[in-house]
C-alpha cells in the first residue's frame, strides 16, 4: 500500500456545456496531446475535440480503442503516447477508458485528463485502474489492479452529456456509489468509530451520508436522466458518483472502501467471463450486495433491497447475469470468497459466505 492519500484530482469541473473548456483545461498540461477513447465517445465528441484544440492551436492524436483495460493495452499506448511526444494522455469515455487512460499516463509518466461519458463508474476520479487479461477475466485485487502515484490531474463532466446517457447506467452507478456503505461493513451489522482508523472512519461516514441521498432519490434520478432533465437531483448524484465517491477511495487508499461485493464482481469477471460480458460492473456488484449483506449479518435487509433494485431492472440473482447458480457455481465462488482478506477463516464466518452466496443463487 502506497503511504501517501490521494484525495481528489487536479481540476474538478461539473457543469452544462463543460466540453467548451476542453481546449484551455487540456492546455494547462501541454501542446502535444495524445486522445484515447471509446468508440461511440469519439464518435460523439471528435468534433468538439478537433475545433477546442484547434482553438489553443494543440497537436493531437485520436485513437479509438474498445477492449479491456489490459497491462498489455495500457504499455501499447503509454507507448504510442511516448512515440507522438505526447505532452498529456486525454481519456474520452466509459469506465474502461478511464481506467486505461489513467493506466497509459501512469506508465508514460505523464498526467492525464479524463472526459467521462457516463456515470456508470466513479472510476474518472479514483485513483486506480482495475486491471483485466486481454480477453477480459479480471485480476481482481490480488492480482493487479494499478493504484496510481499520482491523482488524476483533471476531470470534465458535461452535464448535458450526463443526462443523455441510457438511465440503466446512472443506476448502476448509483449502485457502486451506494456500495461503499454496505461493504465498509464487511462482516458486521455496523460500523463503530474506535473500529477503524480516523481517515478511513471519515470514509465510511461519508458513506452513508451517500446512501441517504441516493436511496431517497434513486427513482427521480434514474426517469430524470430517462426523460434528459438536469434536476438538481442529478447534479447531485453526478458530484457523489465522481467527486465524494473518489473521495472515499482516496481517503481509504483504493484499498479500504471495498469488500466481498467487489470481489465478487472479479470472480464473476474471472471465472464467467462470456457469460456475464453484457453486464456492467455497477449491476454485478448491486447484485453483489446483496451476498455482502448476508454476511455483514444482515439478511432482514435484502428483500428491501431487492425490491429497490428490481424497480430499474438491476439484477438480483447470479441467473440474471447468465450464471448458472448451482452447487458447482457455488463452491467455486466460496472458495474464491474465502481465500480474500475479507474473510476471517472462522467457522463462524464460513456458515454464513455459504449463505450469503445462495441468496444471489435462489432468485
Amino acid at each position: 500500500m502506497d503511504i501517501a492519500y490521494k484525495l481528489g484530482a487536479g481540476r474538478y469541473i461539473q457543469m452544462p456545456g463543460a466540453v467548451e473548456v476542453i481546449g484551455e483545461e487540456t492546455a494547462r498540461y501541454g501542446k502535444q496531446i495524445y486522445v484515447l477513447g471509446g468508440p461511440t465517445a469519439i464518435s460523439i465528441l471528435q468534433n468538439t475535440l478537433k475545433s477546442q484544440y484547434d482553438l489553443q492551436s494543440l497537436k493531437y492524436d485520436i485513437e479509438v480503442y474498445n477492449g479491456y483495460t489490459s497491462w498489455n493495452a495500457a504499455r501499447t499506448y503509454a507507448g504510442r503516447a511516448e512515440e507522438k511526444n505526447a505532452d498529456v494522455i486525454v481519456g474520452v469515455g466509459g469506465g474502461r477508458i478511464m481506467d486505461l487512460a489513467k493506466a497509459s499516463a501512469h506508465i508514460a509518466g505523464l498526467p492525464v485528463v479524463l472526459i467521462p461519458t457516463c456515470s456508470a463508474t466513479c472510476a474518472a476520479y479514483t485513483p486506480m485502474s482495475v486491471m483485466y487479461e486481454d480477453d477480459g477475466r479480471a485480476l481482481g485485487t490480488a492480482g493487479g489492479n494499478l493504484y496510481h502515484d499520482y491523482e488524476v490531474s483533471a476531470v470534465i463532466i458535461d452535464e448535458d452529456i450526463m443526462v443523455h446517457q441510457p438511465p440503466r447506467y446512472a443506476a448502476a452507478g448509483m449502485l457502486d456509489s451506494m456500495a461503499k456503505c454496505i461493504e465498509m461493513c464487511n462482516g458486521h451489522p455496523q460500523v463503530k468509530a474506535d473500529s477503524m482508523n480516523f481517515e478511513l472512519y471519515t470514509a465510511y461516514t461519508l458513506s452513508e451520508y451517500i446512501y441517504k441521498i441516493l436511496k431517497k432519490n434513486y427513482s427521480t434520478i434514474y426517469h430524470d436522466i430517462e426523460n434528459h432533465i438536469l434536476s438538481k437531483e442529478v447534479h447531485d448524484y453526478l458530484y457523489i458518483n465522481f467527486a465524494l465517491t473518489g473521495f472515499i477511495s482516496g481517503s481509504s487508499k483504493a484499498l479500504g472502501q471495498t469488500a466481498l461485493a467487489h470481489e465478487m464482481y472479479y470472480a464473476v469477471r474471472k471465472f464467467f467471463t462470456k457469460e456475464a460480458a453484457g453486464f456492467l460492473h455497477g449491476e454485478i456488484v448491486g447484485m453483489a450486495l446483496l451476498l455482502q449483506l448476508v454476511y455483514n449479518r444482515q439478511e432482514d435487509l435484502t428483500d428491501e433491497f431487492s425490491d429497490f433494485m428490481k424497480a430499474t431492472g438491476m439484477p438480483t440473482s447470479l441467473e440474471e447475469i447468465g450464471i448458472c447458480g448451482n452447487e458447482k457455481t457455488q463452491e467455486l465462488i466460496y472458495r474464491y470468497l474465502l481465500e480474500t482478506e475479507f474473510v476471517t477463516d472462522t467457522q463462524d464466518n464460513r456458515e454464513y459466505l455459504k449463505l450469503a452466496i445462495q441468496k444471489i443463487c435462489r432468485r
